[in-house]
């Protein structure tokens, strides 16, 4: 059963300062500054920050529990953006945006593209890395991007570099 609203904890509001951060941090990922994705990076930088460490999940297991990240006030994120002479929000899809930094020059992967940058030794590493035995029963989390980070937090030899 769900608290009702007067107990559940107040969302997170951040500064200028931590979105700004949070959308170099995923220019330097190479990580389009989305809505959706913005909030999740402000979410696990929010979550270190109250934890004390650089880097969630590790195997096993790589899932990075979602208790441990606060719930943020995204409306408020949203206007940050909006305000920030420094951040120039552009229209996506339905309600999604992109916070973009103002005289910076984009240089985002594309997830959708089909174009493989990765060297064929990758690719069999990762193989023998989720087919060895100790392995299998490794459980990631479900979306691109938890996933992602999830795997880089596990410090893989073959994704160093």
């Amino acid at each position: 059963m769900m608290a009702p609203r007067s107990q559940k904890a107040a969302a997170l509001k951040v500064s200028p300062i931590e979105v700004l951060a949070a959308i170099e941090s995923l220019y330097a990922d190479q990580v389009r500054p989305q809505g959706r994705i913005l909030l999740k990076r402000l979410g696990e930088r929010a979550a270190a920050a109250r934890v004390g460490q650089v880097a969630l999940g590790s195997i096993p297991g790589l899932a990075v529990g979602s208790e441990v990240v606060p719930r943020l006030d995204t409306a408020h994120i949203r206007k940050v953006c909006e305000r920030c002479p420094r951040i120039q929000v552009v229209a996506e899809a339905g309600t999604e945006y992109s916070a973009l930094l103002v005289g910076r020059t984009p240089s985002f992967i594309d997830p959708c593209s089909n174009d493989d940058p990765f060297p064929e030794r990758l690719w069999s590493e990762m193989a023998v890395f989720f087919g060895s035995y100790q392995n299998r029963g490794v459980r990631l989390p479900g979306g691109r991007y938890a996933c992602a980070r999830a795997l880089a937090a596990a410090h893989l030899p073959f994704l160093a570099g």
